[in-house]
């Protein structure tokens, strides 16, 4: 056996022993937060509603918090307040409030970024200048421990330097002596939804230019600095939505998925937690980092109501006294007061240095910010995706069909022109409907095959998966994202192939270096055989959706964020 096959099985090992890691917004459940909601209770007769939204890495600390302060009836105006809360994506919490799509009465993402984001798209002052910080946590490039030793560590500082050239390494790992770990692979969240994605985009520019502070307009501009970026996200794996996601697969999957992922501190500390062996350690990039501060924001809107934003007022007041430096610690975070330090679980039991980041980086203007947004969705690495979508005559019923497509057409505007992009309809049979070419040239066809899609005949899911697959893997394209969304709202009757014939091809790709295509699967409605199409997701390295009709454009959204 070599070297890498005993590093990714000892990887393995220790990932399925380890604990399930908590949270998870864009999660394989749905993209609603109604589970997150009722898991507050119910309110109270006469109860002064407000709704808090917050970060999926917060869900372990903020949840139990906000179930406490429910349950004690803290009163304004007589009447006992109840907070309904909302675990969502930064990025996508921000765009919707600045669109009007999402409106609640208190906020908190992971950084403070995306509120000064959010005054600078929406034009409106409505987030206040200062506000607390509940907890704190560092980006970090986490990597499983043998491969940051190859690079120097911990005696090297190692930064965007060593990921730049790894990504633009033809050699890969035999440049550092180690060509048995294969070509380097990573990972970073889509910038649009998640903190950590747009803190590390920023933070490539930052290095790139040799910046600390007072990036501009024109180093983002710059032909040279932007084709460094495009240089290091052609290493890039997937995208997605929150870290939780990477976090899922380098516990299936080890070192055969990412060689690293950028993450919060946070993250990475629950990932250790309990592991045995082999473990993912964090890189403090020695060209500087950011903190995500956690605020506590309360919204300044027409849709908040005085006695709303006292009732915030009072939860925000509740929070920052009950997170104690002990309780953030518990959770893999930092103190709120960055002048407490740090202490256990942050330390290198767990992959982490309280000692570190020796360089915090300055967080860009908004208008900055919203401009490293469009500069990388123009340089990201493009993707071939094949839409797999059932027509049988169960789709018809309650007009699940129409609502569907509705989805479809949100992914295709949410897409780039550079990616290419197929759509495959089944029933009894397999309907090839639109080859995968540019969508730049594509989108007519596309938008014209879709329309014309009618629910008839039973349901051949497994062969419609396999013929997608099959249709992507035939590109032999490992310079972009390979994948397959597969949409069914019923179980198979009609296959030759069978779900373990299926699910062990997609597994197979997993020891070969070379283009890998990972299924994405959504159940929709409530017939569907959930677990099996769980299954192939897992296998493929994908994830694994549901929702029912009115859920599923914003399913499908989600699903954008990996390309």
């Amino acid at each position: 056996m070599n070297a890498r096959a005993i590093i990714i099985g000892l990887a393995v090992v220790a990932v399925v022993a380890a604990i399930t890691i908590s949270g998870g917004g864009g999660d394989k459940k749905t993209s609603s937060s109604a589970a997150t909601r009722n898991a507050t209770g119910t309110a109270p007769a006469g109860a002064l509603k407000i709704t808090f939204a917050y970060s999926p890495e917060k869900e372990v600390l903020a949840l139990p918090l906000i179930k406490k302060f429910n349950a004690e009836k803290i009163q304004v105006n007589g009447r006992p307040v109840f907070v309904e809360a909302e675990n969502v994506s930064s990025g996508d919490a921000e765009t919707k409030i600045a669109q009007g799509k999402l409106k609640p009465t208190a906020w908190s993402p992971a950084s403070s970024l995306w509120g000064r984001l959010l005054n600078y798209e929406a034009d409106k002052g409505y987030i206040a200048q200062d506000n607390p910080s509940l907890a704190r946590t560092p980006l970090v490039i986490a990597m499983w421990e043998p491969l940051a030793r190859a690079l120097g560590w911990p005696k090297k500082p190692i930064g965007f330097g060593e990921v730049l050239r790894l990504a633009t390494s033809k050699n890969g790992w035999a440049d550092y002596g180690h060509p048995e770990y294969g070509r380097f692979k990573l990972g970073h969240t889509n910038p649009d939804f998640s903190t950590s994605g747009l803190s590390a985009v920023a933070a490539e520019y930052y290095a790139a230019t040799g910046k600390r502070e007072g990036l501009t307009a024109k180093d983002i501009a710059d032909p040279a600095v932007r084709r460094r970026i495009k240089a290091i996200e052609q290493s890039i794996v997937h995208y997605g939505d929150t870290t939780l996601f990477f976090a899922d697969q380098l516990k299936q999957h080890g070192p055969a998925y990412a060689s690293a992922v950028a993450m919060e501190e946070a993250t990475l500390v629950a990932f250790n937690k309990g592991r045995k062996g082999t473990k993912l350690v964090g890189i403090y990039p020695r060209e500087g980092t950011f903190f995500s501060d956690n605020p506590f924001l309360i919204l300044h809107a027409p849709w908040v109501s005085p006695a709303q934003a006292e009732a915030a007022q009072k939860l925000q007041q509740y929070l920052v006294e009950r997170i104690t430096p002990a309780t953030a610690q518990a959770a893999g975070f930092r103190p709120g007061d960055p002048a407490k330090k740090a202490a256990a679980p942050i330390d290198a039991a767990h992959g982490a240095d309280a000692s570190q980041p020796r360089t915090v980086l300055s967080l860009p203007e908004p208008s900055v910010l919203a401009g490293i947004k469009r500069a990388w969705r123009a340089d990201r690495k493009a993707a071939n995706v094949m839409l797999v979508f059932d027509t049988s005559g169960s789709m018809g019923e309650e007009n699940k069909i129409e609502q569907a497509k509705d989805g479809l057409r949100v992914f295709f505007r949410a897409v780039s022109p550079r990616d290419r992009v197929g759509l495959t309809s089944f029933n009894t049979k397999v309907f090839k409907e639109a080859p995968i070419a540019p969508v730049a040239t594509n989108l007519g066809l596309l938008r014209r095959r879709v329309s014309g899609l009618l629910p008839d005949g039973e349901t051949a899911v497994y062969d419609a998966t396999a013929a997608g697959y099959d249709a992507v893997r035939a590109l032999h394209d490992d310079s972009r994202i390979n994948a397959v969304v597969v949409l069914t709202d019923g179980q198979d009757n009609q296959s030759n192939l069978r779900p373990s014939e299926l699910v062990k091809r997609l597994s197979a790709q997993s020891k070969s270096e070379q283009q890998i295509v990972r299924v994405f699967t959504i159940a929709y409605g409530k017939d569907p055989d959930r677990a099996t199409l769980a299954a192939i997701a897992k296998a493929s390295g994908g994830e694994e959706f549901s929702g029912d009709p009115t859920e599923i454009e914003a399913v499908y959204k989600t699903i954008s964020s990996f390309f």
